[in-house]
């Protein structure tokens, strides 16, 4: 039997079509819960050197900016920020109040605390937060979803939040963490 170079090509294009398809439909198979289950699992490892990497992956960038602006000008900067362009962020006013105990004030329409870590709500971090992770739809409407979060067990103390995904570039992406 001989195979004409046409079949041939015909082949291999429907083959790649194939999984091509298989691939699109897996990407969007992943639901917002369990974008942010694997968010929480791979932010709370001991090995916090990726972090960068894991919030770049799993948050969207104006939620970056406005949880980086705040650190720059609520701690000291790194020198990777010029002083006048340091001046100029941290001379904008923004509006601030007390929240269950934490100042918070709000950057570029994101309520951003400074004494706690942004994705946690928390100083530190307890083992069990690490191991039990659990995640559940409250909303999902379009390109925009709601997921509850609850990290620990009973044996410390439990941490519960709200974390908003919007979708962008079709990849669900973290813009908000509330308590």
């Amino acid at each position: 039997m001989k195979l004409s170079t046409p079949n041939v090509f015909h082949a291999f294009f429907y083959a790649f079509l194939l999984t091509c398809s298989h691939v699109a439909l897996s990407a969007e198979s992943i639901k917002p819960a369990d974008i942010v289950h694997n968010f929480y699992s791979e932010y709370l490892k001991d090995d916090t050197g990726n972090n960068n990497a894991i919030i770049k992956k799993y948050v969207s960038g104006q939620l970056m900016n406005s949880i980086t602006d705040s650190i720059m000008c609520n701690y000291d900067s790194d020198d990777s920020v010029s002083t006048s362009e340091l001046e100029k962020k941290c001379s904008q006013k923004h509006e601030c109040k007390q929240y269950k105990g934490n100042y918070i004030c709000d950057w570029y329409g994101v309520w951003v605390e400074s004494d706690v870590n942004y994705f946690t709500k928390s100083q530190e971090t307890y083992p069990s937060w690490k191991l039990n992770i659990k995640t559940s739809t409250i909303t999902e409407n379009g390109n925009k979803s709601v997921v509850g979060v609850v990290l620990g067990d009973d044996s410390e103390p439990k941490n519960s939040l709200h974390v908003f995904l919007k979708k962008i570039d079709s990849s669900w992406k973290i813009i908000s963490v509330t308590e």
